[in-house]
């Protein structure tokens, strides 16, 4: 039985039971008496899914009969008229390609996804598990065939939710050494919370990324990205026609057609309950100079850079995005952390870039921190700056990183008193 038939089968269903009960009763029956009230559907809200218990084939995405497979939920999300409002609830195990999962699992539809026992691992969560060829973006951005693969896509124009997941490739082996790999590629909008994107990957293997956006949004809140070549990456692109996605199968994508506009990131990254954190060998966070980043209390782990502007650009886009690590026009509070770099911490190699990274924490005893890796007073490093915290090329001009404590605002005096004298 193939999944748009069983999909159809269940909603004919619900459907035949709703004709039956408005004609076994009408307001008033040939004998005068009151007939039964029609009964009311009650629209479905939530599917749930289960690696262990579920059945993509007899189970109907309740509670007590959840389907198997991610990929399942998904197709009967898009190929129905359910509400948008929908929950994919997935139960904590490995959704893998041997469990029947198609990858990659790509969301052509508005939806909210939650996980189970987050902070627990990815071998006692819920571990979408897996990986294939990311054909969206190699369309988008015209790369060659069999050169990017992903595990988890958010579809263009489409804003999905996303907490307690992680997803990674615990087993990979790319076609070449020039493929490249993402755990998750975000073309559409995605707000995530205590979520891991590269878990569980093989550390070890070359061209592994955790997150990808090409032209889309992330929000994140206390989410763990990791790779190798780089942790997070975002990049501008040509925003494509927007189309339907009729099945969570790769091959029944259409191809898109880009417009001549051009569609920049935006990547937001704050802490909350759970570690914030990014890390990766080569760099943690890069782009490609066209993104707007607002970055508080996040901590950069491991890299040879934590930031990055080096990323090859797809497009030109003349204006600079906006970076903020705090106290800068995004109204970022700071608060991140700054600490082991390599190399160098924030590395500029374009012109005009304009980074604001006040109350952070530094490497310390270097370029003018103090011990405890914090700068006394405001410190504006420009083109030709080079050290542990701040490097720019001496080519970059008009680029410049500020650094320091932030702006205590001076309370403004009031002109008169607050509260007129009653006269006598």
């Amino acid at each position: 039985m193939s999944r748009a038939w069983a999909s159809r089968f269940f909603f004919s269903v619900v459907a035949v039971m709703a004709l039956a009960a408005l004609m076994s009763g009408t307001a008033c029956t040939r004998w005068g008496k009151p007939s039964a009230i029609p009964a009311t559907i009650t629209p479905i809200t939530a599917l749930y899914v289960n690696p262990t218990t579920g059945s993509d084939s007899s189970g109907n995405g309740s509670e007590t009969k959840p389907y198997r497979t991610l990929t399942k939920a998904v197709d009967v999300l898009s190929s129905s008229k359910l509400s948008s409002s929908i929950t994919i609830n997935l139960a904590n195990g490995d959704y893998t390609a041997a469990n029947g999962e198609k990858f990659p699992i790509v969301i052509p539809t508005a939806v909210t996804l939650t996980g189970m026992n987050f902070g627990s691992g990815p071998r006692r969560g819920t571990f979408i598990d897996g990986f294939g060829q990311d054909t969206l973006f190699e369309q988008l951005v015209h790369a060659p065939p069999r050169s990017a693969y992903t595990t988890l896509e958010i579809a263009s124009g489409i804003k999905v939710t996303m907490s307690e997941i992680y997803t990674g490739a615990s087993t990979l082996k790319l076609p070449s050494s020039h493929a490249s790999y993402w755990s998750l590629d975000v073309l559409g909008e995605l707000d995530a919370m205590l979520s891991n994107f590269g878990a569980g990957t093989v550390s070890l293997a070359p061209s592994v990324s955790g997150a990808l956006l090409a032209g889309g949004t992330l929000n994140c809140s206390s989410c763990q990205i990791q790779g190798t070549d780089f942790g997070l990456g975002a990049l501008s692109v040509t925003a494509p026609v927007s189309t339907s996605y009729p099945s969570a199968s790769p091959s029944a994508y259409p191809s898109s057609t880009p417009t001549s506009l051009p569609s920049a990131p935006t990547v937001t990254l704050t802490h909350a309950n759970g570690d914030s954190t990014i890390a990766a060998k080569a760099v943690d966070f890069v782009t490609d100079g066209s993104v707007d980043v607002t970055v508080s209390g996040e901590t950069f782990e491991r890299g040879r850079y934590a930031f990055a502007d080096s990323l090859q650009p797809v497009i030109y886009v003349q204006v600079p995005g906006t970076v903020d690590f705090g106290g800068g026009l995004n109204d970022s509070p700071g608060g991140n952390i700054f600490l082991g770099a390599r190399l160098s911490e924030i590395s500029i190699v374009r012109s005009d870039e304009t980074i604001t990274a006040l109350d952070d924490t530094w490497n310390p005893s270097q370029q003018g921190a103090s011990r405890n890796g914090q700068y006394k007073r405001m410190v504006t490093f420009r083109a030709g700056a080079r050290g542990k915290n701040v490097t720019i090329l001496r080519n970059a001009a008009g680029s410049t990183v500020l650094v320091g404590p932030a702006v205590v605002p001076t309370p403004t005096p009031s002109v008169g008193p607050s509260v007129s004298p009653t006269p006598t």
